[in-house]
């Protein structure tokens, strides 16, 4: 069909010949063919993909020359009017050919002139910058403020390096000197493999400059009378970076090498859009909000990175575990941290999410072995939280969460994540609304006895691991737990954003994610009511003004005792 196709368009049209159909060395079939355009003949190659007609085929030119700015690279093939964006199977290779012919007419017209032919392009950043390795930004605001600096007036600037996969970023941190700089980027990334210096200049009429030599850099600098800052960045065998423009067009090049082989670097210029919108106004509260998070494992990684993703500002993570590569199946962190904290690699993560969080890490177990002044710190650390989250599934660092958020009467959310991927259960606990704590546990656990069914259990239990009935073997896998995870965020989200009006109708849920247990199908999710006991709050002894002078009086230290302390301090 291909063939005939062609065939019929080479016998209604003067300017198409077709020569060799002939698979070549991956067996995709081609087919060469000529184009006779005036006085001039252009030999092409269609080449034809497995997929077709799912995929359009693919003109070259035969010898591997450029003929229009509508094709991808020196040898590569043209970019027509049917591309992989606008493809139908309906399409045939001798609409393809046809359209090669209509973009040689369009862009060498009779009159000898070279045009470049209409583009039905979209711009795409991502697409432009493929073969760009090493790339400089700039927010909007940074390119304002370069734009600001007198003309032809060098100043100092900083600028931060880093790696992203294969790709070098430069980033500009400061203009002027560091101890008292004109403009600090609003731009905020973490910190990279290094931090340098150089010399920003605004040059009027400056475009894009393309230079790579020093000679031809600097035969610039004394063009538009820099010729002190050439003798600065060329008569010398330093490292520097030099950032000239104007307007729009901003380049950073990197110079380097010995005095008499000076070298130049560019760097491709990316300016970074202003954030957008991506969460609501009513968000706005969770840059002042502190998260107690016990356990740095599978639920609590995840729900302090989405949390941070949100907008909280602050977190304290308490958690004693080591990394070990058969956490990275589940958790947030990954394998190279290998051997680390996990408290203190999540706080890392964090800070890589949004380098203006607040993070405390505590590399410590609530009811472990831990010294008693250790673990009065990190309760009192909970007790200042705005909201304290259990991770840990473990009964002792629950008892002491929950005791911490009664007495201080702030809100407690914890989760579990039920053996092999069955479900999972979150709950919360708010002051003077829901039971305490531990009051809740209880009548949660009461409602699952309640309900009627064996629980499915292995008779050697493993975290997130289960049996079936006919004894398959099941385990928790990482959806599961981000379903769980996700859940437990959106609960912390409602008590900070919506403190006083709550989008969940009840306190305790139980999540299907399977069939078994008392689920009918996944998603299957059953809420709890919660009833209110217990009182919240601090337990003091009603005491008149007098006696509590007598009390003060009995306990404070005597009089020496103070000074002595006081000359100490």
């Amino acid at each position: 069909m291909e063939k005939a196709a062609l065939a019929e368009l080479e016998g209604s049209v003067d300017w198409l010949s077709v020569e060799k159909w002939q698979a070549n060395s991956e067996l995709e079939m081609c087919v060469a063919f000529t184009i006779t355009h005036g006085e001039k003949r252009f030999v092409f190659r269609m080449r034809y993909p497995s997929v077709f007609p799912d995929a359009p085929p693919m003109i070259f030119t035969e010898d591997g020359s450029r003929i229009s700015n509508h094709q991808y690279g020196a040898s590569g093939e043209l970019c027509l009017e049917h591309r992989p964006d606008n493809w139908s199977p309906a399409i045939t290779g001798a609409d393809m050919v046809a359209s090669c012919q209509r973009l040689i007419a369009e862009e060498q017209p009779e009159t000898g002139e070279i045009v470049h032919a209409r583009s039905a392009h979209t711009a795409s950043l991502g697409r432009d910058l493929r073969s760009e390795s090493y790339r400089f930004l700039l927010s909007e605001n940074d390119l304002a403020a370069v734009n600001g600096l007198p003309e032809l007036e060098d100043r100092e600037f900083a600028l931060s390096e880093r790696k992203a996969a294969t790709t070098y970023l430069a980033s500009l941190t400061r203009i002027g000197p560091k101890d008292d700089p004109s403009w600090v980027s609003d731009l905020v990334l973490p910190d990279g493999f290094g931090k340098e210096t150089g010399t920003v200049v605004r040059v009027p009429g400056a475009g894009s400059f393309g230079f790579v030599t020093a000679e031809a850099l600097g035969a610039f600098l004394d063009r538009v009378g820099l010729r002190e800052l050439r003798g600065r960045v060329f008569e010398t065998d330093a490292f520097t970076h030099l950032l000239l423009g104007y307007g729009e067009k901003w380049e950073l090049f990197s110079i380097f090498g010995e005095q008499d082989e000076r070298k130049v670097f560019p760097y491709t210029t990316v300016i970074v859009p202003a954030g957008q919108k991506r969460v609501p106004d009513e968000f706005k509260v969770l840059a002042d909000k502190a998260i107690g998070i016990v356990g740095c494992g599978s639920v609590g990684s995840k729900v302090a990175a989405s949390l941070c993703r949100t907008g909280v500002g602050k977190f304290l993570l308490i958690d004693d575990e080591i990394f070990f590569p058969g956490n990275a199946v589940r958790n947030e962190l990954d394998l190279s941290v290998t051997g680390a904290h996990k408290a203190f690699s999540l706080r890392e993560r964090l800070e890589n999410l949004n380098p203006g969080v607040s993070v405390s890490a505590l590399r410590m177990a609530l009811g472990g072995q831990e010294s008693a002044a250790s673990m009065a710190g990190a309760l009192e650390a909970l007790g200042e939280c705005d909201v304290l989250i259990d991770a840990t599934g473990d009964p002792t660092a629950f008892n002491m969460i929950a005791s911490m958020a009664t007495r201080k009467s702030k809100p407690m959310v914890w989760a579990q994540v039920f053996a092999g991927g069955i479900g999972g259960l979150i709950a919360r606990a708010r002051p003077n609304i829901d039971p305490i704590p531990l009051m809740a546990r209880v009548q949660i656990d009461t409602w699952c006895e309640d309900q009627g069914v064996e629980w499915i259990k292995p008779d050697d239990p493993q975290r997130y691991a289960g049996q079936s009935v006919d004894g398959t073997p099941m385990l928790a896998d990482d959806a599961d737990v981000g379903v769980i995870a996700t859940h437990v965020s959106r609960f912390v989200i409602d008590l900070l954003a919506r403190p006083d009006g709550s989008i969940f109708p009840f306190s305790a849920y139980v999540i299907g994610l399977s069939s078994e247990w008392l689920f009918d199908q996944p998603f299957d999710t059953r809420p709890i009511d919660l009833i209110p006991a217990g009182e919240w709050g601090e337990t003091v002894e009603p005491l008149d003004a007098d006696a509590l002078v007598e009390i003060l009086k009995a306990h404070l230290p005597p009089k020496e005792d103070a000074d002595a302390v006081a000359v100490a301090d």
